[in-house]
């Protein structure tokens, strides 16, 4: 019983020392879904194949299994980092493979250009979805300059859904064509990832207590936001999480509240400087098996989402106050990602992408799309960056084979 004590109090004392950083060596090649890695052979580092008792706890195994650590210390860390790039698995070019893209880790946040070109009248998404990080929408007021970084990775069972359908292109022979007598539906190990990262000037700040942070190409960045969607139910598992920092994510949990029963003591916290809870002994106790990196045991889930609307027909709301608010700009009480997302669809008769139909932050029940010609993509967004003439992605090669951005109208 000592030991057990001294080893719980062990954990506490080292989560709240600065994460130092590391250093990466050059990306692999990952659009392969297997990989060369030391995974941990534990059952809390076995993803779940079915539902929990709560969404909560569904989401929490999903995450500690995805961050367990992977190839001693050295780059990819965790598991979600082997996982395929968007950028990677969605070609430039519809005669172009996944297979013969270029790694790349960031991108600007898509869904940032979305609100900008929205707000500013332009056409969404002009320069491609691949161009460098981009500076906060509403960054905070210690940190007016901050830049945020975006990577989106899908793991094995989403890629494979998507390349054995032929998925990565839109039409005529992609997702056109699997509209036309297919409906969209991934299967039930599928998840995604989004993880949002702040661009830092150091590693060794003492800002950063209990934050992952990663040297990457001689910069540092930490990560702040990470949304989580999984298969396991039928309008997917929705989640999002952020670490307790008052430097890196000043606003989490202050507009929506966060609520997590299964993994947080208390189970609701609005944030703040008095707003920090602590881990119950179960998500303890599971990431202690997991061997999880001391910093991932500040991290908290913000809430979950299973439905549009609740119990009393209310929209469901949830967002993070890094990837929505600080990065996109989308106010939290308009932030609903399971709404958002059931906007992604395909005109099945001329190929045309539905992302144009997501004018406003959407809440609660859906819309109804513009005609039966449209076909929803099981809620899956990066579906719009396969070319050809997305407005989402660089489409088209040039003569000198290079990929290059299709003109307007």
């Amino acid at each position: 019983m000592k030991r057990l004590v001294f080893a719980a109090l062990l954990v506490v004392v080292i989560a709240a020392v600065p994460f130092r950083g590391r250093s990466e060596k050059p990306l692999p090649n990952l659009a392969s879904p297997v990989v060369a890695v030391a995974f941990q052979s534990n059952s809390a580092c076995t993803p779940p194949t079915q539902m929990a008792s709560s969404p909560e706890q569904t989401a929490w195994q999903i995450f500690v299994a995805a961050t367990c650590p992977v190839n001693n210390n050295q780059y990819p860390y965790i598991v979600w980092e082997n996982w395929i790039e968007q950028s990677q698995l969605y070609p430039g070019s519809p005669s172009a493979t996944a297979s013969k893209t270029t790694p790349q880790r960031f991108h600007g946040s898509p869904l940032t250009k979305v609100t900008r070109s929205r707000r500013g009248g332009r056409q969404a998404l002009p320069q491609g979805a691949n161009d460098n990080c981009n500076k906060a929408t509403h960054p905070p007021k210690d940190d007016p300059n901050r830049i945020l970084c975006e990577e989106v990775r899908l793991n094995s069972d989403s890629q494979n859904y998507i390349t054995t359908n032929n998925l990565q292109i839109r039409s005529p022979n992609g997702q056109q064509q699997f509209a036309q007598s297919n409906t969209f539906d991934f299967s039930p190990p599928s998840v995604e990832i989004k993880a949002d990262w702040i661009q830092l000037t150091s590693c060794d700040s003492s800002k950063l207590q209990g934050v992952h942070v990663e040297k990457i190409d001689g910069t540092c960045y930490a990560l702040a936001g990470m949304h989580l969607i999984s298969k396991l139910t039928t309008n997917w598992l929705w989640a999002t999480f952020e670490p307790q920092n008052l430097w890196s994510n000043p606003d989490r949990c202050v507009v929506l509240g966060c609520n997590d029963p299964y993994g947080s003591n208390p189970a609701q916290t609005h944030g703040g400087p008095n707003g920090n809870t602590q881990l119950t002994q179960s998500l303890q106790s599971l990431m202690q098996q997991a061997n999880l990196a001391p910093e991932w045991f500040n991290y908290r889930l913000d809430g979950t989402q299973t439905a549009f609307v609740n119990s009393n027909g209310k929209p469901t709301l949830l967002g993070n106050s890094i990837i929505e608010w600080e990065n996109a700009g989308v106010p939290l009480t308009q932030a609903s990602c399971i709404t958002c997302h059931d906007v992604s669809s395909i005109n099945k008769q001329t190929g045309e992408d539905g992302s144009h139909l997501l004018k406003s932050a959407p809440v609660g029940n859906p819309k109804p799309l513009p005609s039966s010609a449209w076909v929803r993509r099981d809620f899956v967004w990066s579906l719009a960056l396969a070319c050809p003439d997305s407005q989402f992605q660089n489409c088209g090669p040039s003569s000198s084979g290079k990929v290059t951005r299709k003109k307007k109208k």
